[in-house]
């Protein structure tokens, strides 16, 4: 178990099997609900979409983050969200965190990113992430997390958190 999953372990963490690969595939999906359309594409094209999508994101990933540990976080034993994390040497990155819609607007996020704080305080490193332009709710929860804008541009927000 990484230094990390132990941290996280309120959170029932733990590294993904391959057996996630369904719920990991479902969690992809309910966030990208932009590739749907209007809903009047076909739903195996519209899944066959997500998948493609879903790929390339994991490949993204590992080119860019490539020593990243990824965790499938729990709610009574049944996984509800997964996040990516990047623990640099000069930072602690958060490269995605998602989560089922039935764990969203609970608390359950903000829960795990005052948990990515505390551990990135221990280590005196600051707290990093972006976010797209176009998810204004995860940009306020940062922003109120006390998250700044270290760089902005015309689709994402660099953030940064550094403990006092």
């Amino acid at each position: 178990m990484s230094v990390l999953a132990a941290h996280l372990r309120a959170f029932g963490a733990r590294t993904p099997v391959e057996d996630d690969a369904p719920f990991l595939a479902r969690l992809y999906a309910s966030t990208r609900q932009d590739l749907l359309g209007s809903g009047r594409a076909a739903p195996t094209l519209a899944a066959a979409l997500i998948a493609m999508q879903q790929r390339l994101q994991a490949a993204d990933y590992r080119a860019r983050f490539p020593d990243a540990i990824y965790l499938i976080l729990q709610e009574a034993g049944e996984p509800v969200a997964r996040i990516v994390v990047a623990h640099g040497r000069d930072a602690l990155r958060l490269v995605d965190i998602a989560l089922l819609p039935p764990a969203r607007g609970r608390g359950t996020g903000s829960a795990v990113l005052r948990a990515l704080q505390q551990f990135a305080a221990e280590r005196h490193l600051p707290l990093t992430l972006s976010v797209h332009r176009g998810n204004p709710q995860a940009r306020r929860l940062y922003l109120g997390l006390g998250f700044a804008i270290e760089r902005a541009d015309t689709h994402a927000d660099a953030l940064r958190w550094q403990a006092a």
